[in-house]
């Protein structure tokens, strides 16, 4: 085996995802969360105008320890404010202190699964959201303190939905584009890994990930800082001796400031389309997210971004059910060089 590390990953991480599913609204009311600052507005980002019949906006992304994109978002006209960009969350969730600070009218009380567990949370009556040339029709957005998201909200999937997101990690920027049924991949190396996907409560899951020959579903996950994998997952690494280490405990923190009991360590070989992740670092947890789209009982990993970041780019195709990873300079299929998280060794 070839190692090759592109970008160094970061084997601390233990911070889960902020990772949302809506469930049924309740009718009370209740304080949301206080002290923290909302981040202070920056100045909107340039926009750029490529030619062609799908135009796209050029997004700068700022990156934090573990590689997640912030984007600059206003919300009733007002901002900007950072928001993460989150393919895990099936909706858009705003931090009550920016909710407070705006003085939003209060919504219904929502039931939303974590990364932890499910959890009743107050919500915001956003009148206008808006990033570029996307918006949101008004819309109740679930609050959390913006110490848990770790930004001033999150932009979920209910704002993609129609769209597909490349995420370029040389440059550093994301591009949000328009899209329509049988587009051509933007990303069209022949050494591109290109995957089919099917869509499950507006997320994308592949349909072609194994691990020892044993099929997982796999969730691209880009509001995750670090890879998460459900017990049934942790059974068949387990049993089938595909961990590169002794599993050791861990703790991941929920968007709900829960505090998640987990075990980590890293996967020997994960196969993406017949392409070879090696040493995949991977927190596995008794996840109530899991169990909210059926997925408690078979093999399942959200992909987060200390995983994407190994790959030059990706492109999340969500109308047409497709993400394509760009393979690093030097990174062949032919050759079998694939990527390895080396320090995981140091880490362990």
């Amino acid at each position: 085996m070839t190692d090759l590390l592109r970008r160094p990953m970061i084997w601390t991480a233990l911070v889960a995802a902020p990772w949302l599913i809506a469930a049924s609204p309740l009718v009370q009311t209740t304080t949301p969360d206080g002290p923290p600052a909302v981040p202070a507005p920056a100045p909107p980002s340039a926009e750029t105008g490529l030619t062609g019949e799908i135009t796209p906006f050029i997004q700068p992304f700022d990156l934090d320890a573990t590689r997640r994109m912030a984007v600059k978002v206003m919300v009733g006209g007002q901002g900007p404010f950072s928001f993460l960009v989150d393919t895990g969350a099936e909706r858009t969730v705003i931090a009550s202190e920016l909710a407070e600070r705006l003085e939003l009218a209060h919504g219904q009380k929502l039931r939303l699964a974590t990364i932890g567990s499910s959890t009743e949370v107050q919500s915001f009556r956003v009148a206008a959201l808006s990033m570029t040339d996307l918006h949101m029709a008004p819309f109740d957005a679930p609050a959390f303190a913006g110490r848990h998201i770790g930004a001033a909200g999150l932009i979920g999937v209910d704002m993609l939905a129609d769209r597909r997101i490349l995420i370029d990690f040389r440059r550093e920027t994301m591009d949000i584009l328009e899209t329509r049924k049988r587009a051509h991949a933007i990303i069209d190396d022949d050494d591109a890994i290109v995957v089919s996907a099917r869509n499950m409560a507006g997320r994308l899951i592949l349909s072609d990930a194994r691990i020892d020959g044993r099929r997982v579903d796999v969730i691209i996950d880009t509001g995750a800082q670090t890879s998460v994998g459900n017990l049934a997952l942790q059974r068949l690494v387990a049993t089938h001796r595909q961990h590169r280490f002794p599993f050791f405990p861990t703790v991941l923190n929920a968007v709900s400031g829960e505090a998640v009991p987990a075990t980590r360590t890293a996967i020997r070989q994960i196969k993406i389309n017949g392409a070879e992740v090696n040493d995949l670092p991977v927190s596995f947890a008794d996840s109530q997210a899991f169990r909210a789209l059926g997925l408690e009982k078979r093999p399942a990993l959200l992909l987060g971004m200390d995983s994407l970041a190994l790959f030059d780019r990706v492109e999340i195709d969500f109308p047409n059910k497709r993400v394509v990873f760009e393979l690093p300079s030097g990174a062949s299929r032919s050759t079998g060089q694939r990527y390895a998280a080396n320090e995981t060794r140091r880490g362990s």
